[in-house]
């Protein structure tokens, strides 16, 4: 068994078999999540238009109503994000009747490029246990793993990056090229920032070793894939914002941002909106401008990126299906809960101080001082944008997981008078993480299945308006006719975070539409464009966040009759 897994095709195929194995088996138990985030629902819709066949959509007629954070709408209907997540969500939707599966396709990419890559740099032993470490981090409740955001497409790209060059370092073969370029336009098509941050540094730490090196054929071959990769990009920018050389992020950022992408960047002037929805998010006195004016200067950003991470911690240690399993009566003893949280943070801070104490011993291999300057110039840039997400820092976990895999293949023979220390504290921050993980696992037990949303014979939905919105969804599609909901809010800045007017690529032909109430006058619009749709409107309890339906005031519109029932 162990000479099929020091093979690297067999260790990285072994190891994702047994992911996606026990994938499916969390996902059969709590079914496919509802987007939530904007961002979700921008790579869904561009999801949905590749699945569709195009790269983007002519501009709607009336796409006024139907504008919502991070798409287009002018001059083509489109998503503002590069096109790599959508795309493996497409694939999940064209092949396997769900986007969802695309992220898990994603995920597994993950875990096999990682692994290969460190097959590449250290011995088999470690390549296969860190692999398995990054494993347990794509739990089924970590977010790479549960949502439409992203993270693992780029995180591969940086490992197949690494990958290319830890073959051409060893052997200087021709797909090393070839590997390389893929990993580059994979980190293009998904953080073009970050992605080009990662592999320009890499090349500078790997440049002398790269030229002694240097074979045409190779070169010749990456140039071949990044011109056909830079080529195709080209063409998707010219399709979308009508320029190859102008991508639809920056279009986009031009049309609807005041706040810059980079926190030493002057706020612009506010662009016209078109409802005062999309000021109270992207204006300047919106929530994006709120959260770059708190990250000046930079270092209360760190600092509360620290605090919410160990915060985080303490939330995943408190969680009540953790304590369930450990003590059914612990959920109401706040000392146990306290204990719980403060063993977390220990847990996380002696890992981390074990290895920092021997970094000393790592850092006479050359890898773990390259990759120590990659991620150390990778964190400086990332500290300059505006916004901070765990996805940014996608591209450089290739870089970690090498660190770490060299870290423990060094320090595993360390020894103190003839004690074998290094296995000690190596087994040791292993454990720690090991412990660290499986509680994301533990969360989504007690998470109500949302397999029959909408469903009256089934389980009810959480709580949560994602699932309410599905469920809505499923219940206005089983009726006779199409229905137009227009979605009148409180206040423009009402629950900015939750927005219900999303849709696919054709919004035409789908069941369900969802626009914005922009007034009377200008609903009637609307309402012309779709005579043969029920009218509804949508409207929320400001105290309770409780949405409520029901048909169009008959003043300003004749819809059909509709045998729903309007419930609040």
């Amino acid at each position: 068994m162990m000479k099929w897994l020091n093979r690297p095709l067999y260790g990285a195929l072994t190891l994702v078999l047994v992911w996606t194995v026990c994938r499916l088996v969390f996902l059969w138990n709590t079914g496919i999540p509802q987007p939530r985030i904007h961002d979700e629902f921008s790579y869904l819709l561009q999801a949905d238009i590749f699945a569709h066949g195009h790269l983007a959509i002519p501009q709607h007629p009336l796409g006024r109503f139907f504008e919502s954070p991070h798409i287009l709408v002018r001059p083509k209907y489109a998503s503002k994000y590069p096109p790599g997540q959508a795309l493996f969500l497409a694939v999940g939707q064209w092949l396997l009747g769900s986007p969802f599966y695309g992220v898990l396709i994603g995920n597994a990419l993950m875990l096999f490029t990682f692994c290969l890559m460190l097959y590449a740099f250290v011995s088999p032993r470690w390549a296969l246990a860190v692999s398995a470490i990054f494993a347990l981090v794509l739990s089924p409740s970590m977010y790479w793993t549960d949502s439409y955001f992203g993270g693992s497409i780029a995180a591969s790209g940086g490992a197949l990056v690494l990958l290319g060059i830890g073959l051409y370092r060893e052997k200087q073969a021709a797909m090393a090229g070839a590997i390389f370029a893929t990993g580059t336009l994979l980190l293009f098509w998904t953080r073009p920032y970050e992605g080009g941050v990662f592999t320009l540094v890499l090349l500078v730490v790997f440049a002398r070793e790269l030229w002694r090196t240097l074979r045409r054929s190779v070169l010749l071959i990456a140039l071949s894939v990044l011109a056909i990769g830079g080529a195709w990009t080209g063409y998707y920018n010219q399709a979308i914002t009508g320029s190859p050389f102008r991508l639809p992020y920056l279009l986009h950022d031009h049309q609807y941002n005041a706040t810059p992408v980079f926190w030493f960047i002057p706020m612009r002037p506010e662009p016209t909106y078109t409802h005062s929805r999309l000021a109270a998010q992207h204006g300047t006195n919106g929530w994006e401008a709120s959260v770059y004016r708190g990250n000046k200067p930079q270092w209360r950003s760190l600092g509360a990126d620290l605090i919410a991470s160990l915060q985080a911690v303490r939330y995943s240690i408190e969680n009540e299906a953790v304590l369930t399993l450990l003590n059914p009566d612990a959920r109401n003893n706040p000392l146990f809960r306290k204990m719980a949280a403060v063993s977390g943070v220990f847990l996380a801070a002696l890992a981390a101080a074990l290895f920092v104490l021997t970094i000393p011993v790592a850092s006479t291999d050359p890898i773990f001082r390259k990759m120590a300057i990659v991620a150390g110039v990778f964190l400086l840039a990332l500290s300059l944008e505006s916004f901070h997400n765990l996805h940014y820092t996608a591209p450089v976990w290739a870089a970690l997981a090498l660190m770490n895999a060299v870290w423990a293949q060094r320090v595993w023979n360390l020894r103190i008078r003839k004690l074998p220390v290094g296995g000690v504290l190596v087994l040791l921050v292993l454990m720690l993480q090991i412990l660290i993980f499986p509680y994301q696992a533990l969360q989504i037990f007690p998470v109500t299945s949302t397999k029959a949303a909408g469903d009256s014979t089934g389980p009810p939905a959480q709580d949560n308006w994602n699932d309410r919105r599905a469920a809505l969804i499923q219940r206005l599609s089983r009726l006779d006719s199409p229905e137009v909901v227009l979605v009148r809010y409180p206040s423009p800045d009402w629950n900015i975070g939750e927005e219900w007017v999303y849709n696919g690529a054709d919004i035409d032909h789908q069941r369900v539409v969802f626009a914005h109430d922009l007034g009377v006058e200008q609903n009637r619009a609307l309402l012309n464009y779709y005579p043969d749709r029920t009218a509804l409107l949508m409207t929320f309890d400001a105290a309770t966040a409780q949405e409520k339906i029901g048909p169009y005031p008959a003043a300003h519109a004749q819809p059909r009759p509709s045998a729903f029932r309007f419930r609040s």
